[in-house]
């Protein structure tokens, strides 16, 4: 069972509670958090004992030691500077494997996500997730590639918008009765952590797809929105031709084109609703959307 466990990044959702939940097993591995940013390290991880806060930079290829490492936990960072996507998932992708060769680490857990196994000119922002599965699949011993489907988290401003005077989100998932997959984050770090102190793996389980405990769809995320917050509100769902005006809005204009098209393959008629089924290696969690969403009411998210 591996001793020693570095996540790298560990500020990502996933990353923050998968440490959370190895700092917690019985199993009492030391840990290592690699930060770009030292500041975002949680005050409860700097006091454990079994816990040890690094900065380094996957970009940059610094700060990335693994030589006292069994097991490394891999989260390919967004980016949102303006760099080319491919470009930077080549480069931190080559920094990671030349750190991981280095070492003696003989387990990897590399997330990718759902339908990043496609042709890469048709997926998007994902082509990130593509070179970086092709670049790591096989560095050391054993690799687990996770391919989690969307995140809860993602309508977590639409929670927030849904509990002001004029109760309204916005979809880009259409249409409104189109249900997909979804995932908490916990689910997530769940599945990473217990993979990361497993003493053994299954060489056939190699490439899992991981759902949450059942496919969602727009106005199901407004049924439960709407019973987390015991107000009723409005759906507008996006369509297709306004989803760059959409992603406009919330990312720099060099990704709106990248964005579009990785929004676009997920819905009716896209490259990656294939995925959406239960097929291959496959693992479904329990945790429900209006449970994820209440507990992120609950801590003011």
């Amino acid at each position: 069972m591996p001793s020693h466990i570095t996540v790298i990044p560990a500020s990502t959702q996933v990353g923050k509670e998968t440490i959370r939940l190895l700092l917690k097993s019985d199993s009492a591995p030391l840990v290592r958090g690699i930060y770009r940013d030292l500041s975002k390290t949680p005050s409860d991880f700097v006091a454990h004992t079994h816990f040890q806060a690094v900065q380094g930079d996957v970009g940059a290829g610094t700060g990335l030691d693994f030589s006292t490492s069994d097991a490394v936990s891999y989260i390919p960072p967004p980016i949102f500077d303006g760099s080319d996507h491919a470009e930077f998932a080549q480069r931190a992708a080559n920094n990671v494997a030349k750190a991981l060769k280095e070492s003696h680490v003989k387990r990897l857990v590399l997330q990718s996500s759902l339908g990043s196994k496609h042709d890469p000119k048709k997926i998007g922002i994902l082509i990130l997730n593509y070179i970086t599965d092709e670049i790591l699949r096989d560095v050391v011993p054993e690799v687990v590639i996770t391919r989690p489907s969307y995140y809860f988290s993602f309508w977590s401003q639409a929670l927030k918008a849904m509990q002001t005077d004029s109760p309204m989100f916005e979809s880009p998932f259409s249409p409104a009765d189109f249900a997909f997959p979804m995932i908490s984050t916990k689910d997530i770090a769940n599945f990473s952590a217990n993979t990361l102190l497993a003493e053994s793996l299954s060489p056939a389980k190699r490439e899992v797809k991981l759902f949450g405990p059942r496919h969602y769809s727009p106005l199901d995320v407004k049924k439960a929105i709407e019973t987390v917050t015991g107000k009723p509100g409005e759906l507008k769902v996006i369509p297709g031709a306004q989803l760059a005006e959409w992603w406009a809005k919330i990312v720099p204009e060099a990704y709106v084109p990248e964005y579009v098209e990785f929004m676009l393959a997920q819905l009716p008629g896209g490259i990656m609703v294939e995925d959406y089924d239960e097929t291959g290696d496959f693992i479904r969690f329990e945790t429900e959307l209006v449970d994820d969403l209440r507990a992120v009411l609950d801590d003011g998210r």
